[in-house]
C-alpha cells in the first residue's frame, strides 16, 4: 500500500476541489479513496487548514470536515511530539518551522509528501508529489 504525507495546501485544495491541486497529488489522494493508499496528516496541517479556511471566508465547515477525515480509513492524523524537535537540525535547509514539521513526518516515515512548496521540494530531503 502506498503512503503519503499531505501538506496544508494539498489538503485544502482537495477538500475544496480546487484546481490548484496538482494532478499527481490528486491521483495519490484518489488512491486513498480506493483503499490503495494511506494519507498522513500532521497535526500542524490541521491547524494551518483551520486558518486557511478562515482566511478564505470559511468555505469549509471545519468541524464537519475534521470529523469526516477522522472517520475516513484513508487519512491518519500524526501528532507532533517533543522528540520531533530534535530532527530540526537534519531539516535545516527548510527555513520555516511548520514546513519542517510537515517534511519531518515524511522524512521519518520515508514516504513522499504531497506538496509544491519550493522549500520542501528543493530541499532534496524527501520525495515530493504534485
Amino acid at each position: 500500500m502506498n503512503a503519503y504525507v499531505a501538506d496544508t495546501h494539498a489538503l485544502y485544495w482537495y477538500l475544496t476541489a480546487g484546481a490548484q491541486l496538482g494532478a499527481h497529488a490528486l491521483a495519490a489522494i484518489r488512491e486513498g479513496e480506493q483503499g490503495e493508499a494511506r494519507i498522513y496528516i500532521p497535526c500542524i496541517v490541521l491547524a494551518e487548514l483551520y486558518y486557511v479556511n478562515v482566511k478564505y471566508g470559511r468555505p469549509l465547515d471545519f468541524r464537519q470536515e475534521y470529523e469526516r477525515l477522522a472517520m475516513s480509513g484513508q487519512f491518519t492524523f500524526v501528532d507532533f511530539r517533543a522528540a520531533d524537535v530534535v530532527q530540526f537540525d537534519a531539516l535545516s535547509v527548510i527555513p520555516e518551522m511548520h514546513d519542517r514539521i510537515i517534511a519531518g513526518v515524511a522524512y521519518d516515515l520515508k514516504i513522499p509528501c504531497l506538496t509544491r512548496d519550493p522549500a520542501i521540494v528543493n530541499s532534496g530531503l524527501i520525495q515530493t508529489v504534485w
